[in-house]
């Protein structure tokens, strides 16, 4: 069967928020201590953060980074991460099944120094666990005011005479779950969500509220929030981790992600309709990742090999699907826990998700359209039944027998997104050809499009499927060359296991 990509440019399904793909940052499992900052390392700079580091985060161009939490902000409190770093106190951390210590050495000045070296933008998530609407309106006041009181002036004392203008604000996380400080049910959460953000828009009415939603793991929750709180908020967030070790069955779990968006959607739309209200509510991934080989409580130093890539790949071509209501994703995390790279005191290795993060960060325009594909097809096991379809530790731990799964048919080897770049008048398309071993050759057809000869190709791919990159080894990498096309329709040769990206300039109208 030969495979078949159409690109229309009248199908298109909508525009993608700027802001779209972002990371997160925690201070858990080696993350932000030593990962992001370690005044210890000679590869520190004035301000302790690892220079290597920022360069790659630089070159990631994150939307938005999600901070402190995670667990972490259902306990912690903002003003002990203010002041001379020594005079903080140190203190113990319980904010998940593991206790720590917390130096509170990065607070909210070094993350907002962090956001500004690396170019991104901020988005604190507040503590709803055992912190109080009067601690989070504070914390705004000392983020956002330029007036003449206390909060505002203890930022101006504390360096900064101008405020950081922090935008997105969550509340709370995961404050369903008993693994958190202060667990709530839905209406105690609806109740302090509005007194939350009553408060804190009353400091600055400009910011956006997000709300801690559930998806399809408990629908009734954010039925619920979006029922009594709705007024209150601006999006409404869900947490999704996916992975598996047998190699189609982890592409199963990517549709998992769309069930718990559509779900959230359906809801959004049918309660704006019961109270006939515009307000438009989106939708925030604000955790998401791949995290299947170890429990919460190993050092969670996953090693991503290229077969993760392409399911992250994958995870981020249906992201763009969603770009009508989807605002935020934040991927987790930058570093060692989760995340897009490792670090050890002298050294950085890129994992293999680092490049389709790249890709769809930097190369991806701000239209996204809906290209028309045919490939050859596999089958693959059906988690979207199943409620936390999450972790593989030690081969199928999660207490679901998987025998019981259904599969699913018909899914094909070629995943495809298309975007257009307005600013730029570039056409982008990202392709994964999830064969583990075989190139497709493909006829690709852009139609309503005038363009040249040329194409800018990016390739990632690896020897095979498990590939890993460690340091002083990176097997995976990505590969950018320019190659000669057709005008109207082209052959490309996909290669097996790997992530293509071709971007084509497109001539003006009255070129």
């Amino acid at each position: 069967m030969k495979s078949y990509i159409i690109v229309d440019s009248s199908k298109i399904i909508g525009k993608k928020n700027p802001h779209l793909f972002g990371s997160f940052l925690e201070h858990v499992h080696q993350c932000l201590y030593p990962g992001i900052f370690d005044p210890d390392s000679p590869l520190a700079d004035e301000n302790g953060f690892r220079k290597d580091v920022l360069n790659e985060i630089k070159r990631l161009k994150p939307g938005t980074v999600r901070w402190p939490g995670g667990n972490f902000s259902s306990w912690y409190h903002w003003i002990d991460g203010t002041g001379k770093q020594e005079n903080r106190k140190r203190k113990l951390s319980y904010a998940d099944d593991i206790t720590r210590e917390e130096s509170n050495l990065f607070g909210t000045d070094e993350y907002i120094r962090f956001c500004r070296k690396v170019g991104t933008q901020p988005y604190i998530t507040v503590n709803a666990g055992n912190g109080t609407a009067l601690e989070a309106a504070n914390w705004v006041e000392y983020c956002n005011s330029s007036g003449n009181t206390f909060y505002a002036n203890l930022r101006k004392e504390n360096g900064s005479q101008q405020p950081f203008n922090v935008r997105y604000w969550e509340i709370g996380n995961e404050i369903y779950g008993d693994w958190q400080i202060g667990t709530k049910s839905a209406v105690q959460y609806s109740q302090v969500l509005s007194e939350f953000s009553k408060a804190m828009k009353r400091v600055d009415p400009s910011i956006r509220i997000i709300a801690v939603g559930m998806g399809k793991h408990n629908p009734d929750w954010d039925r619920i929030i979006l029922n009594s709180a709705r007024d209150y908020i601006d999006d409404i967030s869900v947490h999704v981790y996916i992975g598996r070790h047998e190699y189609f069955d982890s592409f199963g779990q990517v549709f998992t992600i769309a069930d718990h968006l559509k779900k959230m959607e359906d809801d959004i739309i049918k309660i704006s309709e019961e109270k006939r209200t515009n307000h438009r509510i989106g939708l925030a991934l604000s955790e998401w990742g791949i995290w299947y080989r170890k429990g919460h409580k190993d050092d969670l130093d996953e090693v991503y090999n290229l077969k993760d890539a392409l399911v992250f790949a994958s995870s981020m071509n249906l992201l763009l699907r969603f770009c009508r209501t989807l605002d935020f994703t934040h991927q987790s995390m930058l570093v060692n826990c989760l995340g897009l790279m490792r670090t050890r005191k002298d050294a950085l290795v890129r994992q293999t998700i680092y490049y389709p993060f790249v890709l769809f960060a930097n190369e991806t325009g701000d239209t996204v359209l809906s290209p028309d594909v045919w490939s050859e097809t596999f089958s693959c096991k059906d988690y979207r039944y199943f409620p936390w379809p999450t972790f593989d530790v030690d081969k199928d731990s999660f207490q679901i027998d998987e025998r019981n799964v259904p599969e699913m048919h018909n899914v094909p080897y070629l995943d495809v997104s298309a975007t257009y770049d307005s600013e730029t008048n570039k056409l982008t398309i990202i392709v994964v050809n999830r064969h583990p071993e075989k190139d497709l050759t493909t006829s690709v057809d852009l139609r309503g499009y005038s363009y040249g000869n040329t194409v800018s190709v990016s390739v990632i791919d690896g020897p095979d499927v498990y590939a890993v990159n460690d340091f002083g080894k990176e097997t995976v990498k990505m590969e950018e060359c320019q190659e000669k096309i057709k005008t109207g329709s082209f052959q490309w040769d996909f290669p097996a296991h790997s992530i293509t990206m071709l971007k084509i300039q497109l001539k003006k109208q009255n070129d």
